[in-house]
């Protein structure tokens, strides 16, 4: 089932797609669960947003037992800038499957870990290369998700593509070197509960699956997984 975060005649709200509408939800299901309004609303006509702005925390991975905190003002949707700060000119960008956290978890076995998941979406992770951990990945507009959150997604047997400008960069397939298979989304999620507790809306970053390449102002950035949809992202510097 995916799940969108939209804006529509000035409200924000939350809808089932289904192919080219969305069925309204009465609330956040992350919260609320699926019940529907009984209205309906053609995609066309709407701004999808990023489908969840975590109240708590984004835990970037960056080995199986370390990671740097992104703060949620990171983050943003589909279609909005990536702005590139002046505290830097070495500017990167790599794909992720975002894991996304629906159910409080503390110390949860790997076992138990994906009842705590509410589903999966893109994210585009930008990282300021030059600049310490804590700090490169900090700034505002820098964690863009989207489109959509799929709450029933195979990452077996699905592939992540990354474009620059329309060329290829990165196509990878989830399951190499069991990278993103249930087993290893249970072992993250485990992992984090073990060091704080995760909230609903909380996500997780499992970590670069391919090397990242440099964007430069009036870049657009195009990530894709199959299954889930496309996250697409201008790049600007303010003059």
């Amino acid at each position: 089932m995916k799940i969108a975060r939209y804006s529509y005649q000035g409200a924000i709200a939350f809808g089932i797609v289904d192919e080219h509408e969305l069925v309204v939800l009465t609330s956040d299901p992350m919260f609320a669960g699926f019940d529907t309004t009984g209205d309906r609303v053609a995609l066309a006509d709407v701004k999808l947003l990023a489908p969840v702005i975590p109240r708590s925390k984004v835990v970037a991975m960056v080995s199986a037992e370390a990671f740097v905190l992104r703060p949620n003002t990171a983050v943003v949707g589909p279609g909005d800038a990536i702005v590139l700060p002046a505290a830097s000119e070495q500017i990167e960008v790599d794909g992720q499957l975002a894991i996304i956290i629906g159910k409080i978890a503390k110390n949860v076995s790997p076992a138990d870990a994906l009842s705590r998941v509410f589903g999966y979406t893109v994210a585009t992770v930008v990282t300021a290369a030059n600049l310490a951990s804590g700090v490169a990945g900090a700034f505002d507009t820098f964690l863009p998700l989207g489109p959509v959150i799929e709450t029933e997604f195979d990452e077996a047997s699905s592939a992540l593509r990354g474009l620059i400008n329309d060329e290829e960069f990165q196509a990878v397939a989830l399951d190499d070197d069991d990278r993103m298979t249930e087993d290893t989304v249970s072992a993250l999620v485990a992992f984090a509960s073990s060091v704080f507790t995760l909230l609903p809306g909380d996500v997780i970053l499992p970590g670069r699956l391919d090397t990242p390449t440099a964007v430069v102002d009036g870049d657009t950035i195009t990530m894709a997984i199959a299954g889930i949809g496309s996250l697409v992202n201008p790049v600007v510097r303010p003059a």
